[in-house]
C-alpha cells in the first residue's frame, strides 16, 4: 500500500481587526441600498405569527436590532451579534439575524488604501403590525 501526502504552505490572512481607518465601511447602494435590501428579505408576515401576544407587551410594535459585525477586507460580512438582544423579542431577534447573514458583500474599510477588517453597527427596524 501506497500513501502519499502532499502540503501546500500559505500564509493565513490578517484577522485582526483594524480600529483607525481612512474610510468606513458601506452597504453597496447606500442607506437606500440597505433598505431595500432589508425590505426585501426581512419575513414580517411570518414573524407576525410566530410572536405572541406577550412579546408584544414586553418588546412593543416597533423593534429595532442593533447589529454589531464584522466586515472583512474583501467586504464579506461575519461575526454578527445583536447587541440589544434583550430590549428585542426573540422572534424578531432570529428574523434578524437570518437576514443579516444574507446579506451580499459591502464596501470594505479602507486604510492607506488597502480593504481592511473592522467592527461596524447596522440597525433593522420592524413595525410589527398586521394591516387588515
Amino acid at each position: 500500500m501506497v500513501a502519499s501526502c502532499w502540503v501546500h504552505a500559505q500564509s493565513l490572512p490578517d484577522t485582526a481587526i483594524v480600529t483607525s481607518i481612512d474610510t468606513y465601511p458601506q452597504f453597496r447602494g447606500g442607506v437606500r441600498g440597505w433598505n431595500r435590501f432589508v425590505q426585501q428579505h426581512l419575513n414580517v408576515r411570518d414573524l407576525l405569527q410566530s410572536i405572541d401576544s406577550t412579546s408584544y407587551v414586553d418588546y412593543g410594535l416597533r423593534q429595532t436590532a442593533v447589529m454589531e459585525f464584522t466586515v472583512c477586507e474583501d467586504g464579506r460580512v461575519c461575526d454578527v451579534e445583536i447587541v440589544n438582544k434583550s430590549k428585542i423579542s426573540p422572534e424578531f431577534a432570529a428574523e434578524a439575524l437570518r437576514v443579516m447573514k444574507k446579506s451580499p458583500k459591502w464596501t470594505p474599510a479602507k486604510k492607506d488604501g488597502q480593504g481592511v477588517r473592522t467592527r461596524f453597527k447596522q440597525s433593522i427596524t420592524a413595525l410589527l403590525e398586521a394591516s387588515n
